[in-house]
């Protein structure tokens, strides 16, 4: 083994190696948090504002982070899952002690103690839980009805704050796909250690879940589904999902059957009314105790977690069948190579990424600058250059000019250029358009932002493929 240090105290190419190694796993760590938190501040600071989009571009940039990884260089090694794992664990014990960047929802607070209802002979589906209770020296008044399955009540550890609990579920998680380079990064990246921390209930059941389906060492651990069935509703939806793609009717069935039998005794006991909080989480106005639906902070957790878990085997099936499958009797490959198409997810989610973030530039320059047409088009230009910074980062290849555009070879600069302008003439024709129809700006910010994300990532997809 190589020594660490020569005779006279200097550091050796193999420290150096690995202090570099430390430092791009930080700065990797912390591209993933910047966008989080600034976000994250924006909601606080200015919720009626950003509220509408500013979860969901939370989200976008999670689902993105693996991009990101790679756009940074760092190698596909385990040992970043373990850098990931210690940071978010050491991240996370400061939060909680401290409340910085904590107390996102009451969910640790609500969802333990719902089973005193239960113990009162009192029905949660039914019975409105009332209660006060302090975090980081604030006293906040909670009343809810119990919107998820049964089972979930009942997951706690007794005098164990349920921080600690989702916590720890976050690292049980993540230690099950630590052989999984792209899983672990999934898993373990800063957005869905900062939902353990503040204590969403999801990790519990996204636990059982990878449990269920990568398990110890491979073996998958089918007593971990039936439970994670009865405890929130995506659950439900993921396994259902599984078995169809799969045309395995029989556990389809299985599935559906166990699902009713949780929630059949509390149909017995308070009849029809508990249907919404139990399948639909009272998300529907419709629900006696329901209101609109809405796309709240912790759900990208959900489809992280199935890109981390199910992609591999996406990737796998969409070869198998570009060979021998129904890819190959449609002759897709005349217009897309298999490469080409696997090649298509990242694309879109960066270009997600990139609209969520111009709107997100858009609606905070307008709180500073108003909403006169001159200031809408300030606003939509600096948007803009935030999604072309963003896109052109993550997209751009490292190949040698010229690119490609519309099928003509250009150089760089005129590539960079066209690019730019196109974005920007989409971007400002949606919101003049919504300006004299009496829309909101709002909305021409959102459509114009999209339809420049898409052009944006066309044109880089079609110069990045190969010869």
């Amino acid at each position: 083994m190589a020594e660490q240090t020569d005779p006279r105290g200097r550091s050796t190419p193999e420290s150096d190696g690995r202090a570099r190694r430390l430092g791009l796993y930080g700065t990797a760590w912390v591209a993933g948090a910047v966008p989080l938190f600034a976000v994250i501040t924006a909601l606080w600071l200015a919720f009626p504002t950003f509220g509408s989009t500013g979860t969901i571009t939370i989200g976008a940039f999670a689902l993105a982070y693996p991009v990101v990884v790679r756009r940074l260089g760092v190698p596909r090694r385990l040992s970043f899952v373990r850098f990931l794992l210690a940071a978010g664990i050491v991240f996370a014990v400061i939060s909680i002690f401290t409340g910085w960047g904590n107390g996102l929802t009451d969910e640790p607070f609500t969802t333990p103690r719902f089973v005193t209802l239960l113990w009162a002979h009192q029905d949660p589906y039914t019975t409105p839980l009332v209660f006060d209770y302090v975090q980081y020296g604030q006293t906040i008044h909670s009343y809810s009805i119990y919107p998820y399955l049964p089972l979930l009540m009942f997951f706690q550890i007794p005098g164990l704050s349920y921080k600690w609990l989702t916590l720890g579920c976050w690292a049980g998680m993540v230690l099950l796909v630590r052989n999984r380079f792209d899983a672990g990064v999934y898993l373990a990246q800063p957005y869905v250690v900062v939902m353990a921390a503040s204590g969403y209930n999801d990790f519990p059941v996204l636990l059982l879940l990878t449990l269920a389906y990568v398990g110890f060492e491979g073996r998958r651990q089918r007593w971990a589904q039936l439970l994670a069935l009865g405890m929130k509703q995506f659950a439900n939806v993921i396994v259902l999902g599984y078995y169809a793609l799969r045309r395995d009717w029989k556990n389809l069935l299985v599935t559906v059957g166990v699902s009713a039998a949780y929630i059949l005794p509390f149909v017995l006991w308070s009849g029809p009314v508990v249907l919404c909080p139990t399948v639909l989480a009272d998300r529907l106005a419709s629900c006696p105790n329901g209101g609109t639906a809405q796309y709240l902070l912790n759900y990208a957790l959900w489809p992280i977690w199935v890109l981390a878990v199910f992609y591999p085997t996406f990737v796998r099936l969409t070869r198998e069948s570009a060979e021998k499958g129904w890819l190959f009797r449609r002759r897709l490959q005349r217009w897309f190579r298999v490469d080409d198409l696997l090649r298509m997810p990242s694309f879109a989610i960066v270009g997600a990424a990139g609209a969520l973030a111009a709107v997100t530039v858009f609606l905070a320059t307008g709180l500073f600058i108003g909403s006169s047409t001159g200031a809408l088009l300030l606003s939509t230009l600096l948007g803009v250059v935030a999604l072309d910074l963003w896109v052109g980062s993550m997209d751009a290849t490292r190949g040698t000019p010229p690119h490609r555009l519309l099928g003509r070879p250009v150089s760089w600069g005129w590539f960079r250029l066209a690019v730019a302008l196109g974005s920007y003439a989409l971007a400002v024709a949606a919101v003049l358009r919504g300006v004299t129809l009496g829309r909101p700006p709002i909305e021409g910010a959102i459509v114009g932002a999209s339809l420049a994300a898409v052009w944006e990532s066309i044109a880089w997809f079609a110069s990045s493929a190969p010869e």
